[in-house]
Order: structure tokens, then C-alpha cells, then sequence
């Protein structure tokens, strides 16, 4: 099968789930896992957790390579990845001398990263992420819209997840806290990324708008257990 949301559709009604109950067990919504199987969405930081479920490998769901039926025992697997708070990623973002060695390392990581990711604790809830998520970040990658990425402000020295959303020549990101008024929720600002990141958006120009700089994109999430 050529495409993530037909092998996905695929298991998914093999294992006798509907989307409903397949979100409910990996801690989603209904509408994300119609999404991925409609093609709306060519990936998730949810895929580890689904196949996990569909007992399927990540691999095999996510590309179309290898068994679907061979399983990948993610936990307790992976390197240890450094810890960042939220002052640790402005720092990260603004400090040319920033040194991650000396951060804590409390999270292993399942997939394939660089040397340069991260985790950091989701302190309060986004879209359908609960609060108190692992989230893992890899900075050195492509950005394009659609990824949820940490977002830091140098001028507020101040960092949350936000959703790239660019249209036309305007670099757009959309806050991902569902609390706020939809008609809030988007900003204009000018875009740069952190070393080893690649901006495949629409970069705003005016230099009236706010500094905005990418410091990541979330690749896994490890989801609270309840």
C-alpha cells in the first residue's frame, strides 16, 4: 500500500477498532486519526503510539518498509535525551555559547534523532496533547506547515508550541492552546530557526513584525499515564 493512511485504515479495521476507539487508546481525538487515513495529514507525532497499539511496526506504518507485523518494544529503549525548561530553550535559542551537556537527561527517545534534540515537559495542555506530555524536539530538520514546533521569543525571553501555518509570502504561526478565541490564535512575525534547521515556509520580511525563532520540531510524544 502506497500511502501512511490507507495502511493505517488497513490495521486499523483488522484489529476490529473504530477511529474512535483507536484515538482513545493513544490518547487522541477521532478527528486526527480520520485525518491521517483521509491523506489530510501525511504524519503524526502520534504514529509510535498508534502502532504500538495496532501492534504493527512504526516503520512499516509510517513508510511502507519492512513487516507490519513485526513489533518495536519502544519503552525503556534509545538514547538519553538532554531535559530543557522553558528558560533553558530561550537560551538555547539566543546563547551562541549555549552548551547542552550539563542538562539532565531523564527521557529515553525510540526514534531516530540527532545529536542535537531534546525533550521538555508540556506544562499545560495543547490542542490534543495533555498536560504533563513529553514532548521529543529535533531541531535539526525541515520546516514545513503542519509541524508542531517550540517557538521562542526573544523579545519576551518566553517559548510555547505552536503550529506553522505560513500562507502566500507570510510567515504564520498558530498558537496550539485551545482555550484561546480561534480568531486569536494566528500571528505574523519574522521567522529564523536555530543551526542545523531549514525553514521551507513563507519568511516575512518586514521588520516591524516580532522576532520569532524555531528551536525544533516535536518528532514523539511520550503521553502521561492516567
Amino acid at each position: 500500500m502506497s500511502t501512511l493512511g490507507a495502511r493505517l485504515q488497513l490495521v486499523r479495521k483488522q484489529r476490529g477498532l473504530s477511529q474512535a476507539a483507536l484515538a482513545k487508546a493513544v490518547g487522541s481525538r477521532p478527528s486526527s486519526i480520520n485525518d491521517i487515513e483521509s491523506g489530510r495529514n501525511k504524519s503524526s507525532i502520534y504514529l509510535v503510539r498508534i502502532a504500538m497499539v495496532l501492534n504493527v511496526d512504526p516503520t512499516w506504518l509510517e513508510l511502507g518498509y519492512h513487516n507490519p507485523d513485526v513489533v518495536l518494544g519502544v519503552v525503556g529503549q534509545g538514547a538519553l535525551l538532554p531535559s530543557f525548561d522553558e528558560r533553558t530553550i530561550v537560551k538555547f535559542a539566543t546563547d551562541e555559547s549555549f552548551d547542552s551537556s550539563q542538562c539532565e537527561k531523564l527521557y529515553r527517545c525510540p526514534e531516530k534523532h540527532s545529536n542535537a534534540a531534546y525533550t521538555t515537559l508540556l506544562k499545560h495542555a495543547r490542542d490534543d496533547l495533555p498536560q504533563n506530555s513529553v514532548l521529543f524536539i529535533e531541531p535539526h530538520c525541515s520546516y514545513v506547515n503542519g509541524d508542531a514546533v517550540m517557538v521562542v521569543f526573544p523579545d519576551s525571553r518566553s517559548s510555547d508550541l505552536y503550529r506553522l501555518v505560513s500562507s502566500g509570502n507570510r510567515s504564520i504561526i498558530q498558537s496550539m492552546d485551545s482555550r484561546m478565541d480561534e480568531s486569536m490564535r494566528s500571528h505574523e512575525c519574522r521567522l529564523s530557526c536555530t543551526d542545523g534547521g531549514e525553514l521551507m515556509v513563507p519568511v516575512s520580511d518586514d521588520s516591524s513584525l516580532p522576532e520569532a525563532v524555531l528551536t525544533g520540531k516535536v518528532f514523539f510524544v511520550g503521553l502521561p499515564i492516567k
